[in-house]
Parts: structure tokens; sequence; C-alpha cells
């Protein structure tokens, strides 16, 4: 049975989300306005996933849990793309059907929730499921190591590629000489303006300035950077590579000052 959620009215336009009988704890409500959200009860479960469709444009919804027993405070919760990608703790234009996990160990109930809304109708299935739990980090040998998902998809042991303090240089490093996974990246950018780490789908060191890197991570400056890239993270089809420059533009090959960035370690499998 789908706990009791005095919060689950979506309002005069919305629908009272009702349990799916086809499949146990699953709930069935609609967006038509903003504000208005479908709450499901995850309190057995450790996560859920929300599926929407219909015929409905200019709807973002964000993604929320709550962990206390009143079901009134909602905090942000990351939710991964079913089809594959980042996690994100919203969406924004949404006009076609699709479907995101949430992975929310400890939470009571988990929603989705209108913030902006154009017109058309919104139904969304929500099903509690029961998730693969994160494993407790080991410490071996001095070294962090989690354990995460293979990059071709068997298990496997994520290792830190560490860079203790950069050069000054563009300091371009491979992290991983082969296809893998990146879960997260940590580190401290200890310069006074901001640094630019660069990410590149290579197995050897990058040439930078001429290769495209896959993303560009501005990193704020005289502060730590955490970016966690969820239980799936990204997929890199060749290797794993970085460098770090003072300019934004694929282009640049401005060279840091030595230790701008320090403490600068990636989770890599």
């Amino acid at each position: 049975m789908v706990q009791s959620i005095g919060k689950l009215y979506m309002g005069a336009r919305g629908s009272l989300p009702f349990e799916d009988a086809s499949q146990a704890g699953a709930v069935i409500g609609t967006i038509t306005a903003s504000g208005q959200s479908v709450s499901v009860s995850a309190a057995a479960c450790n996560g859920a996933v929300f599926a929407w469709w219909g015929t409905f444009s200019g709807i973002s919804l964000a993604f929320e849990a709550c962990y206390e027993v009143s079901l009134t405070t909602w905090v942000a919760i990351s939710a991964l793309p079913a089809a594959g990608g980042s996690p994100v703790t919203s969406v924004s234009s949404l006009a076609s059907a699709n479907a995101y996990e949430i992975y929310a160990p400890g939470a009571l109930a988990v929603r989705a929730r209108a913030t902006a809304f154009t017109s058309g109708t919104m139904n969304i299935r929500a099903i509690p499921v029961a998730m693969m739990q994160d494993m407790a980090p080991a410490l071996s040998g001095g070294t962090l190591s989690a354990i995460g998902a293979a990059s071709s998809g068997s298990g496997a042991l994520a290792t830190v590629a560490r860079l203790a303090s950069a050069a000054a240089s563009v300091n371009a490093t491979v992290a991983k000489a082969s296809a893998g996974r990146l879960y997260k990246i940590y580190g401290y950018n200890a310069a006074t303006t901001v640094r630019y780490l660069k990410l590149y789908n290579k197995a050897t060191a990058p040439t930078v300035g001429t290769d495209a890197p896959v993303v560009t991570i501005a990193l704020t400056p005289s502060r730590e950077f955490d970016i966690d890239l969820g239980l799936i993270g990204h997929y890199f089809s060749t290797g794993i590579a970085y460098a770090l420059t003072t300019g934004a533009a694929d282009a640049d090959t401005g060279a840091l000052t030595a230790a701008d960035v320090v403490g600068l370690g990636l989770w890599v499998a």
C-alpha cells in the first residue's frame, strides 16, 4: 500500500494522484498548472521512477524528497534520465514523454513538482523502486576508492587519479587510458580568478588548444569544487583525460600559475 500523503492534492485544475493497481505502490496523477505535484511514498524503498506522457508544452519540473514524518519539508534531489546522462535536480521546457530515476535512501516520499507551465496535460506515473545501494568506501594503502559500475557494465573498483598541485602549465594529463566512467571530481581553486577544468575523450594527454573538450568546467576562485556525477557517472568511449587553463575557449592555451589548483582528484573506473 502507498503511504497516505496528505500533501498530494495538486489544486483545482489538477487531479488527486491515486494508487495504480497494475504495479505495487505506483501512483498516477496529472500536471495542469504550475505548483502542482505528483508524490509517491518511498518509505519501503530507496528510490522511484517518474515517467510522463501526454500533450503539453512549456512544463518545468523540480525533483524533491521529504525526510520528515509531517511531509511538509521538501528538499531538492538529483534524478537521472532513464535514457542516460548526467544527474539533474530539475528539467525545463518539457514537451514530450520521458522518464527519470531518483535514488533517495532514507526519504519517506519523493515528488515531481511543476515550477512552470504553458499548456496541456502531463500525465505522470510514479513507481517506488528498490535500487542497488551504495557500497561503503574502502581505504586501502592510503588510497580512497569506491565501488562503482564498470565502463562496460560489469562491476569494477573506482580509482582516484590525483594531481596534488598544478604545475605552471596546462597540466595535460590522462586519468584513464581506456574507455571508462567518471564519477566524481574534487579539488580546490587557490587562484583569485576563475580557472577552467577541461575534460577530453582521449586515451592520451590532450593537445590543449587543438583537441575539443567534452566539457569545460569553470572553477570558482578561492573555493573548493565537488562535482558528483551520480551512480551512473559519465561515460568516455576512448579514455578520460583533462587539462587546466586560464581561459574558457576550446582554443585557449593559457597556462596556470603553479599551485593555482590543488588537491585535484578524479574518481574513474
